[in-house]
């Protein structure tokens, strides 16, 4: 321990300080470092963001109660003022160093680039948790492990807990000097009262299918800071702030339940995140009931105090302040492997022991000419956001360190249309989601004049891909498009399950949503606009086969039938596009500039999927065509309706092999989704087939 007492700053503690709770952090820390580094190691290390949250609301509860100042002014003042101390110098040396590197090693023409800036601005404020939330995270939320600034989310969450706490306090009549007696047992019915409602809050929107509202907001994580709270009332009983809650009964169990508890926590941190609501209520539950039962002196409490222990407990903020960002650039730069993790390991330890040096400089020193702390730390929350703003703006790639040659062919979860509200923010629905009651086609539509015909684009996540088309067509003068999408739903929807089998829960909004997506759409049409159906027919048939077959066709068939005829008789037109070839490889669900080499980047760092794959253009051509083939016969027999094949456009008629890619270009995001290089090929023949005579036009 005197080895790390030459790097790092020691304070003298309070005689209310209780070591076992900073090895309750390391805990916590570690569980979280192991599962960003690989998370197969620890499912659920992810649970040790829940730990910091209640030990967040011991720590902060126990902090105001321990003072009573003269003023609510005061109250407020000297609380926020050793918040601000606490946390805020070492994250905006934090986003401004972070974001100086990224800028470096991430093209800024990459689609990740500018949200993964904007993550780091909000951080500054303490609200990226909310940004993160608009950003939408679900259906293609691998991409999180490239954002940088990803782990700011809960430090937001924290952030905003403070906002309101004291507030809560007050209003209980605590905290200030001569008030009125009785502010306990409020505070604790108001603690009650925020856990139940809290709770119920992020238990219902954890299974009504709004997993990421339940993660990213505040109320829904209100109750694991309040439970903290709950804890220190428990523990403090009656007495003074310092009162360690000795008096607990039953002494001679403690330790081993404490002992047993701990283990449970641990056995949690191993269960997969599939069990994520359960894990998460029983960890916190844990937490809280530990901070109650641990003392230093007992067996659990000893180990806990260990030297170590306390070391990666004291620096646990400045450490996850750190890891994720060394981890997520070896991601951009030379990977995360086995070769690569001692130096990744090494280069965390040392930001964490820089930064801890920095945060004990204001937490617990006087930093002497940096000014008054009410221009200081002001000043430096403007100066990071004027640089964090300035890599977004006028700074944009000039310092980029790679090739500024490359294509950068989009990603699978950012697409969108420039200088317009078309993309996958508000174009773009998981299958789970509520069916909107406001009126999405406002922002899903983009109108370069009121004079053109609009191309409506409906369908599952493969109306999605085909964003940059519409990005094309847009500019090239003649149409407006709107994109409307929801992953794993047709449109029309049809019935595409074997006979008997329930649909699943996971797609049962699907008949509602799209039925709701027409309405919007034959309301708006005008003469000459098409309708435009993108969909994975031939993945939805793919596994059925025989009378099962004939009858999901004989559904879609009765679906498009009864579509044109609505269609037809507003005047308006219908498109269907018919199959792309696919490619056996697995989702590239990161930046697709990460499959560009660089001098920063080896090759042998790159996934898998960022090499070709190729496969003989007759036998795409024969999976697909009883699917094309079904949709030939079927568009000419209703009226306004015409078939586009995008086939050729991404694998040509005189190539042997349909491949992954174009030159460099990845085309392909995963087997069959295109990527925006992908999705650019079909312009040229796309915009022909919209201008040659049809049925649909």
């Amino acid at each position: 321990m005197h080895v790390f007492n030459r790097f790092l700053v020691v304070p003298k503690r309070s005689p209310a300080y209780r070591p076992e709770i900073d090895g309750l952090r390391a805990v916590a820390v570690v569980a979280v470092l192991i599962n960003h580094l690989n998370e197969r190691l620890l499912p659920g290390g992810f649970l040790g963001v829940d730990i910091f949250f209640v030990i967040s609301g011991y720590v902060v509860t126990s902090s105001l109660l321990a003072r009573e100042d003269g003023s609510r002014w005061q109250f407020l003042a000297r609380f926020y003022g050793r918040r601000v101390r606490r946390l805020l110098p070492a994250l905006v040396v934090n986003i401004v160093v972070v974001s100086i590197l990224f800028s470096l090693f991430s093209s800024p023409l990459d689609d990740f680039y500018a949200p993964i800036m904007r993550t780091g601005t909000a951080a500054i404020f303490g609200v990226s948790n909310l940004y993160l939330l608009r950003q939408g995270t679900g259906y293609f939320a691998g991409d999180n492990y490239f954002n940088i600034f990803m782990h700011t989310w809960s430090l937001g969450v924290e952030e905003q807990f403070y906002f309101v706490w004291p507030a809560i306090l007050l209003l209980c009549g605590l905290g200030v000097a001569g008030a009125a007696g009785g502010g306990l047992r409020r505070l604790k019915i108001v603690s009650l009262l925020v856990v139940t409602v809290s709770l119920a809050l992020f238990v219902g929107l954890s299974l009504n299918g709004q997993s990421e509202r339940a993660f990213f907001l505040t109320p829904a994580r209100f109750w694991e800071l309040a439970a903290g709270c709950g804890a220190y009332l428990l523990h403090r009983g009656g007495g003074s702030a310092r009162d360690l809650g000795r008096r607990l009964a039953f002494p001679g169990l403690r330790g081993p339940l404490s002992l047993v508890l701990l283990l449970a926590m641990v056995g949690l941190l191993l269960l997969p995140e599939s069990w994520r609501i359960a894990t998460t209520l029983a960890v916190a539950a844990i937490t809280a009931v530990l901070l109650i039962l641990l003392q230093p002196t007992s067996g659990v409490g000893r180990l806990l105090c260990h030297p170590v222990s306390l070391m990666l407990g004291a620096v646990s903020y400045s450490l996850y302040l750190w890891h994720w960002p060394v981890i997520v650039l070896a991601r951009w730069t030379i990977g995360l492997t086995a070769f690569t993790l001692l130096p990744v390991l090494a280069l965390i330890a040392l930001c964490t022991i820089f930064s801890y040096r920095l945060e004990g400089l204001f937490r617990y020193g006087q930093p002497t000419g940096l000014g008054h702390p009410w221009v200081l730390y002001p000043a430096m929350t403007v100066l990071a956001s004027v640089v964090s703003l300035g890599l977004q703006g006028p700074l944009m790639g000039r310092i980029f360190a790679g090739q500024r040659s490359h294509v950068v062919g989009g990603s699978l979860n950012m697409k969108r249309i420039d200088g317009t509200t078309v993309d996958t923010v508000h174009c773009f629905q998981e299958p789970t989601d509520p069916i909107p009651k406001k009126d999405v086609l406002r922002a899903c539509r983009a109108d370069a004049s009121p004079g053109r015909p609009t191309l409506y684009f409906v369908g599952d996540s493969h109306t999605h891909m085909l964003i940059p088309l519409g990005g094309k067509l847009l500019a090239s003068g003649g149409y407006n498009v709107a994109f409307l999408a929801r992953g794993g739903c047709p449109v029309p929807d049809f019935s595409r399950w074997e006979d008997g089998a329930a649909i699943p829960g996971r797609y049962r909004l699907c008949r509602p949503s799209t039925d709701h997506m027409e309405q919007m759409l034959l309301d708006r049409l005008r003469p000459e606009d098409r309708i435009v159906l993108v969909s994975n027919l031939a993945g939805y048939l793919s596994s059925l086969q025989g009378p099962a077959r004939e009858r999901a066709e004989a559904s879609y068939a009765t679906a498009i039938r009864r579509l044109g005829t609505a269609v037809v008789s507003r005047g308006a037109g219908m498109v269907i596009f018919a199959p792309l070839p696919t490619v056996p490889q697995a989702k590239l669900s990161g930046p697709l500039t990460l499959c560009q080499p660089e001098w920063f980047r080896p090759s042998w760092s790159q996934a898998p999927q960022c090499r070709p794959v190729q496969q003989p253009r007759a036998a795409q051509i024969a999976a697909t065509d009883q699917v094309r083939s079904f949709l030939q016969r079927l568009v000419a027999e209703v009226p306004g309706t015409a078939l586009f094949d995008p086939f050729d456009s991404v694998c040509p008629p005189d190539a042997d092999q349909c491949s992954s890619h174009r030159g460099s270009n990845l085309l392909f995001s995963d087997d069959n989704h295109l990527t925006n290089a992908g999705a650019w090929l079909l312009y040229p023949r796309f915009r022909a087939f919209l201008a040659s005579p049809s049925p649909a036009s």
